[in-house]
């Protein structure tokens, strides 16, 4: 789902699929691995919040080509908590559950929330609910919403178990009121959910440090990325933002279970586009932006953008 975002944060939650042989007359009988549910995150804007708290209720998949009915979904994991995902960044993560699945491809993944148990926390100690003023604007997913992720390449189920990330982009889908209406003195959210599903065996990571004015400057905390997938010779406006993150106190960051380029590569809307990582320095330290484009995904390898010097 693309809107208009703010400085941006991205949680993912992470889980292991362990497939199994199963036959349409007899139960599923449990092969060798585990599968696990993880979360993690990556930015917002930190110079106002200190806390996003998201209650995950449950977490389901489809392995049928037909994702149209309920039943075709299993529950992967049921937390059924809160949980910080500001404290989850740079490819940390929290498990969620483990289950065992069938051998397949994973068609569609759900998220089930609990918008009355979910705040956001800002700095000076204001508590955001859904029910406060200022406040978190649910819309239409108040209450107990099913959350559909996005799936850009098939997820596979082998027999030793497969990994799968939920990419939920906190960052695009909390979005201040100003992005809608400039004049707007709401210093609330507004909630339009963005997620994510990838296996995190077929992804890779970018990664790299962010330091003011030289190679040897100060570190830059809590800058915000995003990251594109665009043709650097275009305008920043002909971009898809794929994901968003933040770097570390000592400038570093991760952004993690990114799809690789090679998928891309197959896809001929996509022709010719490479991924190009934005840094925006908080407002309050007084830099500026940097763009690093032509950057190359591989699965399983950490993929360096070295030092990004902000002037």
């Amino acid at each position: 789902m693309t809107i208009k975002h703010l400085t941006p944060l991205a949680a993912a939650l992470l889980f292991t699929a362990l497939a199994c042989d199963s036959s349409t007359d007899n139960p599923v009988t449990p092969n060798t691995g585990t599968t696990r549910t993880l979360i993690t995150d990556a930015p917002f804007p930190f110079d106002r919040v200190a806390r996003v708290d998201l209650y995950v209720v449950s977490v389901s998949a489809s392995l049928s080509a037909d994702t149209s009915s309920a039943g075709n979904f299993v529950t992967l994991a049921t937390p059924r908590r809160r949980i910080n995902l500001l404290a989850l960044q740079n490819g940390v993560t929290d498990e969620l559950g483990a289950v065992s699945l069938p051998a397949g491809a994973i068609t569609s993944v759900r998220m089930m929330i609990d918008t009355d148990s979910s705040s956001i926390t800002l700095k000076n100690g204001t508590v955001l609910t859904g029910t406060s003023s200022p406040g978190i604007a649910w819309q239409s997913s108040a209450g107990r919403p099913t959350l559909n992720a996005l799936i850009h390449e098939q997820i596979t189920v082998p027999s030793t178990g497969a990994e799968v990330v939920i990419d939920f982009d906190i960052g695009k889908a909390f979005i201040p009121p100003q992005e809608i209406n400039p004049s707007s003195t709401d210093s609330g959210f507004i909630f339009s959910p963005v997620l994510r599903a990838a296996d995190a065996k077929r992804t890779g990571n970018i990664t790299g440090t962010v330091r003011a004015l030289s190679a040897s400057g100060a570190p830059i905390a809590d800058a915000a990325l995003r990251l594109y997938l665009g043709d650097p010779n275009t305008p920043e406006n002909t971009w898809s933002v794929l994901q968003t993150g933040k770097t570390a106190a000592d400038g570093s960051f991760t952004l993690s279970f990114v799809t690789t380029s090679a998928h891309w590569a197959t896809v001929p809307a996509q022709a010719g586009k490479t991924y190009i990582v934005a840094v925006d320095a908080p407002r309050s330290s007084g830099r500026g932006r940097m763009l690093v484009p032509n950057v190359s995904v591989t699965a399983g390898v950490n993929t360096s953008t070295g030092t990004i010097i902000v002037p």
